[in-house]
């Protein structure tokens, strides 16, 4: 699996313990809610793109914010994976085009298998 650069995930899917206060703890009122003004430490990403210096870049930008990121430069490898550890994202980021998927067929496929947002970019 060449394609697939960076795991840092446990095999457990166990959710993470986020750091805190790494991003601030103030909180702003939205329609009488309280809502925190940080990123939602421990967040799993797959982040798919078949430009690797997009994909370093990208996920130095995530980690920065504390989330859990996994690279894939080729979409049917990203979704073989989305497949194998079910569960093990909350996110999935893609590039738009890519030589063997592009972004909106992964999105459709995601769609029909899997309750897991995708951002295509």
């Amino acid at each position: 699996m060449a394609a697939l650069h960076k795991v840092h995930q446990s095999t457990s899917c166990s959710p993470p313990v986020a750091a805190a206060g790494s991003y601030g703890n103030s909180c702003r009122a939205a329609a009488g809610v309280a809502l925190p003004d940080q990123f939602p430490a421990g967040l799993r990403v797959l982040v798919v793109d078949d430009d690797v210096t997009c994909l370093r870049i990208v996920e130095r930008m995530l980690r920065r914010c504390m989330y859990l990121v996994t690279t894939c430069s080729q979409a049917t490898v990203a979704l073989n994976l989305l497949r194998e550890k079910k569960g093990c994202f909350d996110v999935v980021l893609s590039d738009v085009h890519m030589p063997d998927m592009d972004g909106f067929k992964l999105l459709e496929l995601v769609g029909l298998e899997m309750d897991l947002p995708v951002i295509s970019e």
